[in-house]
């Protein structure tokens, strides 16, 4: 992991994000690249307004100052020994601009903190969420507030029992490497799947013959209510992170990330979620 990015509002409720992005990108030796997205309201009546190119030059400057003492002031004075580097961007879409900026600094991995219900253009409002869970390039963690990366001890990752889980699973190693961490690999099953007791031990197999990373676990969990089980094994594990791969067609991420779900999620836990996309999977 070389490079990630963060994408802040600067606001005082960003803040647990923000540092999390540091310490976890501290931790892997990666490059943090700091993105605030910004807008220029419309204007009726232009006699008193300078021309719009002098107004969005002097927007970026405005908008580049702020975010740099922002980050200076919560990380330290020196970015650039700090690795972090800060940009801005001027778009009406916050998911299409962190697009563009992913692919343009080649990330490895997109942080986005959970949004304030006070937000007008908070990461979970209108198609931001939709957007970057189904086509980033790279993985996705949203991280709620209260969140710390400096220990992570424990992580636990959701299968399908599918041949995308493996491949999440051996991207998933490279971090979990840098902390030591257990990766809890768990299929919650309704009470008909039988026969998943036996497809786990089919399923170890296939993770072992592309997998090296030794500190794995395997849980089946039966239950009526998917969701709610997730949440109390997250709970009883003590979990430090949840690893969800987002299926095109179906699969739990995309249940959990339902608009009626989405109070459920910041709500219940206020562990950081790791979306893969099986689409980028190999």
């Amino acid at each position: 992991m070389k490079t990630i990015l963060y994408a802040t509002d600067y606001t005082d409720h960003s803040l647990s994000a923000l540092h999390y992005a540091y310490d976890l990108s501290s931790r892997v030796g990666a490059k943090l690249i700091i993105l605030h997205v910004f807008d220029i309201p419309s204007f009726s009546g232009t006699t008193m307004i300078s021309p719009l190119r002098k107004t969005v030059k002097r927007a970026y400057v405005e908008q580049n100052a702020v975010l740099k003492e922002y980050c200076k002031k919560h990380l330290g004075n020196d970015l650039e020994k700090l690795n972090v580097q800060t940009t801005v961007a001027k778009s009406i879409s916050i998911s299409e601009e962190v697009l563009v900026q992913t692919k343009r600094y080649k990330v490895d991995l997109v942080i986005v903190g959970v949004k304030d219900s006070n937000s007008k253009r908070g990461f979970f409002e209108g198609d931001i969420a939709k957007t970057l869970l189904t086509q980033l390039p790279c993985p996705l963690l949203v991280v709620p507030d209260h969140s710390s990366a400096k220990k992570i001890n424990t992580i636990v990752y959701a299968t399908d029992f599918e041949e995308s889980d493996v491949f999440a699973i051996q991207e998933l190693t490279a971090l979990a490497t840098w902390f030591e961490a257990t990766i809890h690999v768990v299929h919650v099953s309704t009470q008909n799947d039988t026969d998943d007791k036996e497809q786990i031990e089919w399923f170890k197999e296939m993770v072992s013959q592309k997998v090296s990373y030794s500190n794995i676990e395997y849980d089946v969990l039966l239950a009526d209510d998917v969701y709610t089980k997730l949440m109390n094994f997250l709970k009883s594990m003590d979990a430090d992170m949840v690893v969800l791969l987002e299926r095109e067609e179906r699969g739990l991420l995309k249940k959990l990330f339902h608009k009626d779900l989405v109070k459920q999620v910041e709500a219940h836990t206020s562990i950081p979620l790791l979306s893969f996309n099986s689409k980028n999977q190999k």
